[in-house]
């Protein structure tokens, strides 16, 4: 009897995860395109963001707490030299979704004459409007899903003694053709606040 009430409870745990399962299938997309929006001037906003950090110039002991979650970078090799093709690029890798916004960005580190600096970051001063940082024509952007990867991530840049603050999106844009249904992506990597201690 009890291995009979045992497979009953199996049974129905496993249709509740299934059930569950497909619940967040189901309002995920409506979760995703929560997070932006666009106004009725075409401004594109955000709500939440993903996170992520780069350590250039010959920094060592990078300690970084935002939202609660403690990141450490440079602490065994210090941070190679900043080179053009980086100025465009973000990190590979990204710790997030965030709300808008998770409290101040604090940080410690050594610069590469080993003095040791502290700072911190108020997003709400740096970001205000919530706005979306982009270059793109507004006109083209996607509204049904305008975010073709992700949400915008919020990159903290420290190289030796400049701290700066970029927004990393990729958008989808319609194509100039209205007879084509196509999206293109357009990848941006723009600078929002930039301070040298």
């Amino acid at each position: 009897m009890d291995s009979v009430k045992k497979g009953r409870e199996i049974i129905i745990y496993r249709y509740l995860e299934r059930a569950a399962l497909a619940f967040l299938m189901a309002i995920y997309p409506l979760l995703k395109t929560k997070s932006t929006s666009i106004g009725r001037n075409g401004i594109l906003k955000f709500s939440t963001h993903d996170f992520g950090i780069l350590c250039y110039g010959g920094i060592t002991n990078l300690n970084l707490v935002y939202g609660g979650s403690g990141h450490e970078l440079c602490h065994d090799t210090p941070g190679r030299e900043k080179l053009p093709s980086d100025e465009k690029r973000g990190p590979g890798f990204k710790s997030g979704s965030y709300r808008a916004f998770a409290g101040p960005v604090d940080m410690e580190w050594n610069t590469r004459d080993g003095t040791h600096l502290t700072h911190t970051i108020d997003l709400d001063e740096v970001f205000k409007d919530r706005v979306v940082l982009h270059t793109a024509d507004s006109a083209r952007i996607y509204k049904a899903e305008p975010i073709s990867v992700g949400e915008p991530t919020i990159v903290i840049e420290v190289n030796d003694r400049t701290v700066s603050v970029y927004m990393e999106v990729s958008l989808q844009l319609v194509r100039a053709d209205p007879t084509d249904t196509g999206r293109d992506r357009s990848h941006h990597f723009t600078r929002a606040y930039s301070k040298t201690l």
